[in-house]
């Protein structure tokens, strides 16, 4: 889209081989209607699916668990331990501004809010919360049917990874 100013009082829009001439209140209309397309987020009310697989990674003897056997590959070249066993798996269905939430072992709380879409990625904000303290906090963006394998705290001689995943 082009933009002409002829007279202070016109404009003429240009939409390929089409052009319109605008004129008083059209003008601020036009104006209107831009400015407020650009405030609302395209996503706002996109139920999304959000799953979470929690890993329990650690160093011993060579195990993977049936259940990530399709992660493996990944989970080995970026963490590098020998054994992968899966504790848990939550699906959520959320809209932008809803809180999820997954319990995890040792007490623990994960929370997942989504807080946009932008540009064909979604923004997660995810806190860990142990004893109502904040231990971990970080944001991600996924693009859609995508997954992203985060590491976590301590736990069992091993660490805690979130595998998660969303489609929207």
């Amino acid at each position: 889209m082009r933009m002409y100013s002829s007279m202070p009082q016109s404009m003429i829009i240009r939409f390929g081989s089409d052009i319109f001439r605008l004129k008083g209140m059209a003008i601020f209309v036009m104006t209107a209607f831009l400015l407020a397309v650009q405030a609302v987020p395209v996503h706002s009310a996109t139920c999304m699916n959000v799953v979470v697989k929690t890993i329990l990674a650690s160093h011993g003897k060579t195990y993977v668990d049936p259940g990530i056997s399709g992660l493996i590959k990944e989970l080995q070249s970026v963490f590098g331990y020998s054994s992968y066993q899966l504790l848990g798996d939550k699906e959520m269905k959320l809209r932008i501004g809803e809180q999820g939430e997954v319990i995890l072992p040792g007490k623990r709380l994960l929370k997942i809010l989504p807080t946009k879409v932008t540009s064909g990625r979604v923004e997660l904000r995810l806190a860990i919360i142990k004893d109502k303290k904040v231990i971990f906090q970080t944001v991600i963006q996924l693009k859609n049917k995508s997954s992203i394998t985060v590491g976590g705290p301590k736990h069992k001689g091993g660490v805690l990874l979130f595998n998660i995943f969303s489609s929207f």
